[in-house]
């Protein structure tokens, strides 16, 4: 049997050298499978430290969501996404600032207003100069009412 099985030369295939040497995309894959099986190999490292059983395997194409679980953001997403959660930290703040100080401005306008009506009330003179009891008797009333109140 080994007699009849003889071991003959594979012919050069010229071509497939060539695409293997020197093509971009043969690098490229080659490359690709690379850097898969090292992710993989890592990811099943981490699972081994870890004390965890050896899921299915990925390549065999049984569980293809590992792989995309492994696969971490490159750093320059990673910094544009935290970048982004700056941004919007810092939005959320100078709104909340306006909002407050919108807030502060009612308030004083409100303050302005309940003093200007009550010394516009208490300015009130008679033809002689003197004071108008009956609004100051009506503020004092409000006074006590609202005391009451609360």
């Amino acid at each position: 049997m080994s007699s009849q099985v003889e071991k003959t030369k594979k012919p050069f295939d010229k071509k497939k050298w060539r695409t293997k040497k020197y093509s971009n995309k043969q690098k490229f894959q080659d490359w690709d499978e690379r850097r898969k099986k090292a992710v993989i190999r890592d990811y099943y490292k981490d699972l081994s430290k870890s004390g965890n059983e050896r899921p299915l395997d990925p390549l065999n194409g049984k569980d293809a969501n590992l792989t995309k679980q492994q696969k971490r953001l490159n750093p320059h997403k990673e910094a544009q996404e935290r970048y982004n959660q700056i941004q919007e930290e810092k939005k959320a703040r100078r709104l909340e600032a306006l909002k407050k100080k919108e807030e502060i401005r009612q308030a004083l306008d409100e303050y302005k207003q309940k003093k200007k009506f009550k010394n516009k009330k208490l300015g009130k003179k008679t033809k002689k100069g003197q004071p108008v009891m009956k609004e100051r008797l009506e503020l004092l009333l409000e006074k006590i009412q609202a005391s009451v109140n609360t």
